[in-house]
């Protein structure tokens, strides 16, 4: 593929498709300058793997899965990287929100954080309405296992959800 079509198909899914790299990066990074790495990261590794992209899936499934695999690399690469505050700016978030639903939206996402990177995933992809066999597909667990992971992962959101607001 020549520079120019590869410029045009990314700027194409950018404009598309950007919450998904800036949601998989806030799910995975717990700071500003954690989350701005990983999207520059993600995006990076977008372009070098658009040549990969033959078609045979939706842009977005590709996009969500170069960006969760590329995620779950980086949070294994930076583990041993000392925390620091966590994330309580909002402006990551591509739609304008009152301040109480940006409340509930930060703590989600930290929530969110707390899961597993398998399920931290599946959740992603759930609440943007993929089904199983293309959870499945991105994830490359089966079907039957991420409905049983994703019932777990929900269950820990809600109860973890209730002990907040109680």
């Amino acid at each position: 593929m020549n520079d120019s079509k590869r410029e045009e198909l990314f700027t194409q899914w950018m404009a598309e498709h950007r919450a998904i790299v800036v949601k998989v990066a806030r799910s995975f990074a717990s700071t500003n300058a954690d989350t701005d790495d990983l999207i520059q990261e993600i995006l990076i590794r977008l372009w070098a793997s658009i040549d990969q992209f033959r078609g045979e899936s939706k842009p977005s499934t590709w996009i969500y899965r170069v960006a969760l695999n590329r995620a779950l690399t980086w949070k294994r690469d930076t583990g041993r990287r000392p925390k620091t505050a966590p994330t309580d700016d909002l402006s990551y978030v591509a739609a304008t929100t009152k301040a109480d639903d940006q409340y509930h939206l930060n703590r989600l996402y930290e929530q969110i954080r707390q899961l597993s990177k398998i399920d931290r995933s599946l959740m992603l992809l759930s609440l943007d309405g993929f089904s199983y066999a293309e959870m499945s597909d991105i994830t490359g667990i089966t079907e039957s296992n991420v409905g049983a992971r994703l019932s777990r992962a929900r269950n820990t959101l809600m109860a973890a959800i209730s002990e907040d607001t109680a």
